[in-house]
């Protein structure tokens, strides 16, 4: 099984194991009708979007470890729902 802790400096291929993870939970997302919910409190555990993030991510790297043999952590599962920027690739921070 592939994971990031198995080879961490393939960056390349996290990356783009990441971008088809954002990809799938927005597909997921839009075929459950959660993208409809774009108002409410989004730190409110009984919102339905927030109430799908267990599920999804279970569905998700269950999909990942049988489809794609790689084991995403749960660091790019979470980014990945809330369609955030990638964990893994590093911050280039200039003083």
């Amino acid at each position: 099984m592939y994971s990031i802790l198995v080879e961490p400096e393939n960056k390349a291929r996290h990356a783009r194991e990441y971008q088809m993870l954002v990809a799938w939970f927005s597909r997921r997302q839009h075929e459950l009708g959660l993208s409809q919910f774009t108002k409410g409190d989004p730190l409110d555990p009984h919102h339905p979007y927030n109430q799908a993030f267990d599920a999804l991510c279970k569905e998700a790297e269950h999909h990942w470890r049988e489809e794609r043999n790689y084991w995403p952590s749960p660091l790019q599962l979470s980014h990945a729902f809330f369609q955030m920027k990638d964990p893994i690739q590093p911050d280039n921070l200039t003083a």
